[in-house]
């Protein structure tokens, strides 16, 4: 049964991250069906606040990430239509989950070429800690998933925002907004930088010709912006933490990097920030 399409002049009541929200969506769509209002309303959500973060999170890049975006809203979409999860305790980190896996899964097949099952499998007997998993469930939980009153700082964070919050850190430590503007894009079209084992900044040098920049700013931006495996960049900490992720010391320290040619690389400038940060914090007064 397919319900008929709502006043347009209606406004949809926005999706939070809770358990009575989403079951009663749930029961929205058991009589609308998922091409319904609900079901269609629910399924944008997931995808672009849930199984977007998650393959970007995960280090994938361009098609690459398209494909980890559309694996995870796959898994989320058949979590959601399970009988049992309506009885779960915490639903929403039963799909969240479920997405989770399925994000992992692209990267680890593309590592070691096979399916996603197998290569979850090699990579848990091996211990492979170059792959780091995405945001955990336990920290992303911490900051409001599942909360019943407090929603997360990246509630209402689409890819839009993200590049429009990325383009103002840049311009905050010196760059034009014109040079902002096109360092983002070009950063965001790049493919994904998992298999270059020299580097986390896979087409840098061509990125460098692109935008007329020294080749030393282009590799840093690309760091800075899209992070490596074992850091992770101004994109993922926006999506997890808000826009003022670029704001914080470790941030400000790697964005400035990209400005001052003797400065430490972003990721050295971040890790020296953070530790004068603590210091400072534990010196005597």
């Amino acid at each position: 049964m397919t319900a008929n399409k709502s006043d347009p002049g209606e406004q949809a009541e926005p999706v939070r991250r809770t358990k009575a929200c989403l079951l009663r969506m749930l029961e929205s769509i058991d009589q609308e069906g998922w091409d319904g209002p609900t079901g269609t309303q629910l399924l944008q959500f997931v995808r672009v606040d849930l199984a977007r973060p998650l393959a970007i999170d995960a280090g994938l890049r361009g098609l690459a990430a398209s494909q980890g975006e559309a694996s995870a809203w796959q898994a989320a979409w058949i979590a959601m239509t399970r009988p049992g999860l309506r009885d779960a305790k915490s639903p929403w980190g039963v799909i969240w989950r479920a997405a989770q896996r399925a994000a992992l899964g692209e990267v680890l097949s593309a590592r070691y070429g096979k399916d996603e099952r197998r290569a979850l499998e090699v990579w848990a007997a091996h211990a492979d800690r170059r792959t780091l998993a995405p945001v955990s469930l336990d920290s992303l939980r911490t900051t409001g998933w599942d909360s019943t009153a407090l929603l997360s700082p990246a509630e209402s964070v689409d890819l839009d925002d993200v590049i429009a919050s990325a383009g103002h850190a840049l311009v905050d430590v010196g760059w034009s907004k014109q040079d902002a503007v096109r360092i983002v894009a070009a950063v965001t079209e790049l493919p994904d930088a998992a298999t270059d084992p020299r580097s986390g900044a896979l087409g840098w040098r061509r990125m460098a010709t692109t935008l007329g920049v020294p080749p030393w700013q282009a590799r840093r931006l690309c760091v800075v912006l899209r992070g490596t495996t074992s850091w992770r960049g101004l994109f993922a900490r926006i999506i997890t933490e808000g826009p003022g992720a670029s704001r914080s010391p470790a941030m400000l320290a790697a964005l400035r990097s990209t400005r001052v040619r003797n400065h430490r690389s972003p990721v050295l400038a971040a890790e020296r920030a953070v530790a004068t940060q603590a210091h400072q914090q534990h010196a005597p007064r």
